[in-house]
Order: C-alpha cells, then sequence, then structure tokens
C-alpha cells in the first residue's frame, strides 16, 4: 500500500509543479489571471476558447494556453510534439491512478519486488517530469532574454533623452523592439 501511495504522491506532485510553473509563466504575461488562475493542468494544455461563445450549438474551438506562451518564441512545435506529451501523460496517470478515479491495483508480492516496481515506476515518472520542466526552462529563459533586450534599448532611449511622455511602448513577446517617436511616419 505503501508503493501506491508514494506513487500516487509523485504523480499529484508532478502534475502539480507543472501547473505552478506554466501558471507562473502565465502572470508574468497580458493573459488575464481570471483565464488561468482556476484551471487544473488538462485546462492548461487545452480548453475551449473564452470568446468563441456556443452560437447555434456549435461548439468553441480549443486553445492550449501553454500555447500561447511557446507561440511567440518559435517554441510551438517542440511543445506541442514534446513536451505536452509528457504533461498530458503526467495529467492522465494523475487522473486515472491518483486522483480522481481510482487507483493501481493492489498486486501482493515481496518487499524487494515492491521497491524495486517504485522505483522504476518512479522514475518514469520524474524523468519525464525532468524533461518536461528542461521546456518549460527553454521558454521562460526566451521571455527572460526577449525582456532584457527590450529594457536595454529602452534604457538607450532614456539615456539619449526620451521623454517619459514619449514612452508608452507597445511591446510584443518575442517581437523586436522598435520605437517610432511620435510624428515619425509609419
Amino acid at each position: 500500500m505503501e508503493r501506491i501511495r508514494l506513487y500516487n504522491e509523485v504523480l499529484l506532485y508532478s502534475a502539480r509543479l507543472c501547473e505552478v510553473a506554466i501558471k507562473q509563466l502565465l502572470f508574468c504575461t497580458q493573459v488575464p489571471e481570471s483565464r488561468y488562475t482556476r484551471m487544473a493542468l488538462g485546462a492548461l494544455l487545452e480548453s475551449p476558447c473564452p470568446t468563441c461563445k456556443r452560437k447555434d450549438g456549435k461548439q468553441p474551438h480549443l486553445v492550449s494556453l501553454v500555447g500561447t506562451l511557446a507561440h511567440p518564441f518559435h517554441l510551438c512545435l517542440e511543445f506541442e510534439h514534446c513536451a505536452m506529451d509528457h504533461m498530458e501523460l503526467v495529467n492522465k496517470l494523475r487522473n486515472s491512478q491518483a486522483a480522481h478515479s481510482g487507483s493501481q491495483n493492489l498486486n501482493i508480492r515481496s518487499v524487494a519486488e515492491s521497491k524495486a516496481q517504485l522505483l522504476k515506476d518512479n522514475t518514469d515518472v520524474l524523468s519525464g517530469f525532468l524533461h518536461m520542466l528542461s521546456h518549460l526552462e527553454k521558454l521562460e529563459d526566451s521571455m527572460l532574454d526577449d525582456l532584457a533586450e527590450k529594457a536595454e534599448a529602452i534604457f538607450h532611449l532614456k539615456q539619449n533623452g526620451l521623454p517619459p511622455k514619449d514612452s508608452n511602448f507597445n511591446l510584443v513577446p518575442g517581437e523586436p523592439f522598435a520605437f517610432n517617436p511620435p510624428g515619425a511616419r509609419q
């Protein structure tokens, strides 16, 4: 029984840490907090578009808040083909074995066999979890690099005498900073 409890805790905490990391990255963006605050991992991966209401019985299309984070930094395919698979696996395992519907079947065996199974199961989950975290790290690094580049450009403008009234910038994640002085042709 302890093996099952420990395995379930690894699954639950892995899913929870994924949720927290994604929500923290979303918090650093312009995505309204109300869109993700109460979402679990599955909804962060795929949920109905909040602006597309059901019209004439049609279902709204699905959006991924993780994809929303990855897109400006050209990490969409990486997340779609790799990281999302790991998060979805952790979420499915959590939902099927740890949190909601049930748990693993009890399998009577020796202590050594049980410990070996726990080690294998936890290693599988945690290896995938660690790999998924490396994708989130890459996304976070891209966000920080983007902000640092923009901050440096703005700092230079300020150093060169840009008045505060002209400092209302349109900063778009993943796009180079472009300053168009007021009155300049666009």
